[in-house]
This record gives C-alpha cells, sequence and structure tokens, in this order.
C-alpha cells in the first residue's frame, strides 16, 4: 500500500535456548525417523543397524561442524546463505542459499505427502480396517499442510515451545519404549548388534550408515531462527549440538532394542513390514501404547514439518532483503512479526507441488520423488559449506587444521558416499528427483552467473545491534 511503511525486521530475542532447541529436534523429528528413516536404514544394515547408527554419530559430528563453526561468529535468517557468502564470495553463497531453501522446502512437500497420502491411510488399513477412497489424500494434505502454516505464521515464540514439548515428550516416549523391550527380552542382550553380520561384511553397514546419518543431521535448520534468539552466538551453536548428541543416543538405543526383540536372524522382515515399531509396541507392550505411540508418531512429522517451514521461511526472507528475491518476501508481519509473505507464499508452492507430485506419481512415489530431491539438494549445498568453512576461518586468522581442516573434508568425503549409495544406479523416481533437482541447480546458476539472481550485503556482514551482537564481519574481495 502506498505511504505505508511495511516493517522489515524479525523479532528480536524472541526466544532462547530452549525453543531453539526444540526448533533443532524437531527437524530431526525423532518418531517420525524411527518410522521412516530407521527402517530405511534397517533394510541394509540387517542386525548391525546399531553398530550403522553409532558409526554415523561420528559422520553426523563432521557434519554439523560446520553449522557449529559458522555459528560462532554469524547469526542471520539466511544460514548457510551467508556462511558460504562470507566463505568463498556472494555468488556461490546464493547458490547455496537456493540449494537449501529447494531442500528445505521439499521436506516440507514430502513430510506432508507421505502423512496424508501413505502414513495416515496405511494406519487406518491395518490397524482399524478402513481403505480410504483414493482421492481423500488431497484434503487430508491440505488440512495438514494448514495446521502447519498457522503456527508458523502466528509467531516463532509458540511454534517453538510447540516443537521443543512435543520433541521432548518423542524422546521420552522412545526411551520407554526401548527399556520396556529390552527388560522384555534380557536374556538376548549381547554385543552382536554392534558388529558387522558374517555373511554381508561392511558394506550393508555403510549404506545404512548414510541414511542413518541423514536422520540426525537435521539440527543445523536452528541455524536460520538467529535473528530472533537471545545471545545467538552462544545459543545456536549449543542447540545445534546437543540436539544432536542427545537424538544420537537415542537412536542408538532405539535400534538397539528393536533389532533385540525383533530378533537378529530375522532381520531381513523388518523394514518389509512397514511399521515395525508399531508391530513391536503392539506385540510386547499393549494397544495403548501403541495408540500413543502412533499419537506422536503422527505428531512428530507435524513437528517435522513445520520446523523446516520455519527455515524456509526465514532463509527466504533474507535472500529477498538482500536483493535475491522479490522484495515483498521480505516483508514482516506488524504483529507477529513472522516473515508471514514468505510463509504463505511456500505453503501455496507446497500445495502446489505437492499436488503434481501426488497425481502424476502417487502418494508414496511422490513422496520418494520429493525427499530425493530434497537430500540431493542438501547433500550439494553442505558439500558447499564444507568448501567454505576453512576459507571463512583463514580469514578471520583463526584456522584450525583439525576443526577447520580435517572436518569439513572428512565431511564431504562422507557426503560423496551418500550421493554413491542413494543414488546409484539411479531407479525410479530417484532418476526424476536427481533430473529436477539438477535443473533447478543449473537454472540458479546461470542465473546467479548471469546477475539476475545478485544481492548487496547481507545482514551478516554488517554491525549488528546489541540484542544480537555479532561482530562486523569483513567481506571477501573477490566480488
Amino acid at each position: 500500500m502506498a505511504g505505508v511503511s511495511r516493517p522489515r525486521e524479525l523479532l528480536r530475542n524472541a526466544v532462547g535456548f530452549n525453543e531453539l532447541l526444540g526448533q533443532a529436534i524437531a527437524m530431526i523429528a525423532p518418531l517420525g525417523a524411527v518410522a521412516a528413516t530407521l527402517t530405511g536404514a534397517a533394510a541394509s544394515a540387517l542386525g548391525s543397524l546399531p553398530l550403522a547408527y553409532l558409526i554415523g554419530i561420528v559422520g553426523v559430528l563432521a557434519w554439523i561442524n560446520v553449522p557449529y563453526q559458522f555459528s560462532k561468529k554469524i547469526a542471520s535468517a539466511g544460514g548457510f546463505y551467508d556462511f558460504v557468502s562470507q566463505g568463498v564470495g556472494r555468488r556461490v553463497g546464493l547458490f547455496t542459499g537456493y540449494l537449501y531453501l529447494f531442500s528445505y522446502f521439499n521436506v516440507v512437500t514430502n513430510a506432508v505427502l507421505f502423512v496424508a497420502g501413505v502414513f495416515i491411510p496405511s494406519m487406518l488399513e491395518q490397524f482399524f480396517g478402513i481403505k480410504l477412497p483414493w482421492w481423500t489424500w488431497i484434503p487430508l494434505f491440505l488440512a495438514f499442510l494448514a495446521l502447519i502454516v498457522v503456527p508458523a505464521y502466528l509467531g516463532i515464540r509458540p511454534s517453538l515451545r510447540y516443537s521443543l514439548a512435543s520433541s521432548l515428550t518423542e524422546i521420552a516416549l522412545l526411551i520407554i519404549f526401548s527399556a520396556i523391550l529390552l527388560a522384555k527380552f534380557s536374556s538376548r542382550l549381547s554385543l552382536l548388534p554392534f558388529t558387522p553380520i558374517p555373511a554381508h561384511g561392511w558394506g550393508p553397514v555403510f549404506v545404512g550408515m548414510i541414511l542413518a546419518i541423514f536422520s540426525m543431521s537435521g539440527s543445523s535448520a536452528a541455524v536460520y531462527i538467529a535473528e530472533e534468539t537471545r545471545e545467538p552466538l552462544k545459543n545456536v551453536k549449543r542447540a545445534v549440538l546437543i540436539s544432536f548428541l542427545v537424538t544420537g543416543v537415542v537412536f542408538v538405543l532405539t535400534s538397539y532394542a528393536m533389532v533385540i526383540a525383533w530378533g537378529i536372524s530375522k532381520m531381513s522382515s523388518f523394514a518389509p513390514s512397514g511399521v515395525p515399531g508399531l508391530i513391536l509396541a503392539d506385540k510386547y507392550i499393549g494397544a495403548w501404547f501403541t495408540a500413543l505411540l502412533l499419537a506422536f508418531m503422527i505428531n512428530s512429522l507435524y513437528a517435522g514439518s513445520l520446523a523446516p517451514l520455519n527455515s524456509a521461511a526465514r532463509l527466504l526472507y533474507a535472500l529477498a532483503r538482500d536483493g535475491a528475491a522479490h522484495d515483498r518476501l521480505a516483508d514482516v508481519h506488524p504483529k507477529y512479526r513472522t516473515p508471514h509473505v514468505s510463509i504463505l507464499f511456500l505453503a501455496v508452492l507446497s500445495a502446489v507441488v505437492i499436488l503434481i507430485a501426488g497425481l502424476a506419481l502417487g502418494p508414496f512415489n511422490g513422496f520418494l520423488y520429493l525427499i530425493d530431491a530434497s537430500a540431493v539438494a542438501l547433500f550439494l549445498g553442505h558439500m558447499l559449506g564444507d568448501v567454505a568453512l576453512p576459507f571463512f576461518y583463514r580469514k578471520q586468522g583463526e584456522f584450525n587444521a583439525i576443526l577447520h581442516g580435517l572436518a569439513p573434508v572428512v565431511s564431504f568425503i562422507i557426503l560423496l558416499f551418500g550421493f554413491y549409495y542413494s543414488f546409484v544406479p539411479p531407479t525410479f523416481p530417484i532418476n526424476y528427483a536427481i533430473i529436477t533437482t539438477a535443473i533447478f541447480a543449473a537454472i540458479v546458476a546461470a542465473l546467479v552467473a548471469a546477475g539476475k539472481i545478485s544481492a548487496r550485503p547481507g545482514l551478516a556482514a554488517q554491525p549488528q545491534p546489541p540484542s544480537v551482537a555479532v561482530p562486523p564481519i569483513t567481506r571477501s574481495g573477490s566480488e
């Protein structure tokens, strides 16, 4: 509206460490990961699933070292966009920012499609004998998406407090679930699940490890809430690290308990069962606990959709604020102080993408297509973060050979393995996901190279208000 000032600044000091921890854990979505990613990892690792998660913890330490180290110096809604910009230049930063935006956006789309088109229909049919008409996933996904958008729109503080409460409940349920299973099968306890299966060797363990790393690496989403966090240079890095350590230990415990209860020699039937966690709960604990686990599993997928929407909206807001996206996307709601235009834009675009993917490929294949597209973009973006970290700390004059040299190299190598084992050979619908992401990346790269997508110096490069307390950072002279 002409003559009306549009707010452009997010709410400072809106959340503290606890809420940030909720964002980081919600992005990992512990119960949702047990339902989906852990089950997928078990298809390869079989009885060595706990070993895959234990090794995966080492891999994720190298992975999250990048956002941890950057977050010591930079507090920005742009996250990896600003991290890479400060390390190797604004053009590469813009490319990285759009890769992460694509990835987080498709975390939202794949989660919503999975819940509405796969999880809810399967649960209703398996546990209640209710077979829904094929088209019911459409109103289900629209309702689920609306439930995600509302708290994201109404403010960061209530949405993250909800994420924190639900995430801590999920962790408590997984610990109780694991403890009951281990107590019931105490006679089976052994260290065999922490060794490779003799007939298969280490190969399947490392394939499972890639998925284990993917399920534990979501804590870096906390970096996008930095501008709204009290003492961000202290709290963001703590939230990234502590959320990973807590969930990593829980994943090892849960995977071990489930392998012991299912039976090491019977693990070939674990993943094909579809919902092994619910099957174990129903068989050995009772219907009441199964219902509780199911409810919080859905809630986990809900919180795990809200978290990437919050992060993606703030990344898009940061890009728009710097002139690298439409100016209106940087508008902030005058009352709720959220990037409401970016939130609504991403919501509408999500609905369109989910509808197209679900109708064209079917809900299950559409879900696989969207999650694989997200993974390709995430791997590429994080590899650029690995490259940028040592350059950034050399400019700061604080380079450490292990933290800023060796660790990002290890992370880069792990991601290369991730590409190979996850996408080679490409099969349907993975091949479509790779092609889509490659086309998106090529278009963004061409637009950045041609100057069609460009940005002025971002917020992270400027002296910050005392409430954010980010020291001035000298920009690279490359651009």
